[in-house]
Parts: structure tokens; sequence; C-alpha cells
């Protein structure tokens, strides 16, 4: 399975490929786990990821949902999250 395999499975079955739907489950930065090593602003195709005071943060009004950042975190602190399950 390739990384393309992976994201496609992981947003066909979140249903984040439809325009619109995968807002939902936006991606979050679980800032417990987070390591701070910037893998994912680092491979983030549409310059979403944010150094904000020493944190990283998802500015959503770019993100396209894609999960590159997820695929790449190698700590596991970012996930699709349901909005109203977030914290």
């Amino acid at each position: 399975m390739t990384k393309t395999d992976f994201i496609c499975a992981v947003g066909k079955e979140l249903n984040i490929i439809d325009t619109g739907s995968w807002q939902v489950y936006p991606p979050v930065i679980q800032q417990d786990k987070c390591k701070k090593c910037g893998m994912c602003l680092l491979y983030c195709p549409t310059n979403s990821v944010k150094l904000i005071d020493g944190s990283y943060y998802i500015k959503l009004d770019f993100c396209k949902g894609c999960g590159v950042c997820i695929n790449e975190c190698p700590a596991k602190a970012i996930k699709f999250i349901k909005e109203d399950e977030q914290k």
C-alpha cells in the first residue's frame, strides 16, 4: 500500500473527500502528544500548519483535509476528530 492509497482510504472512510463534508471531522493536533518535530508543517501541501507560541496548529481556512499531516506525524498526535467531540 502506498501513502496515496492510505490517504485515499482514510479520506473515503471518513467521507472527507467530498467538498464541504470533511469539515465535520477536522484534523486536530493533540498538544499533549505533539513532540514539536515540525513534520506536519514540513509536509502540509496547503501550508495550513502554523507554529504559534511554540505549538503547532492547523488553520482550517486553508486545510483541505488530505491527511498528509496525520500520515507524517511520528507521534501520531494528529487525528480527525468530529467537531462535536472536541474538547
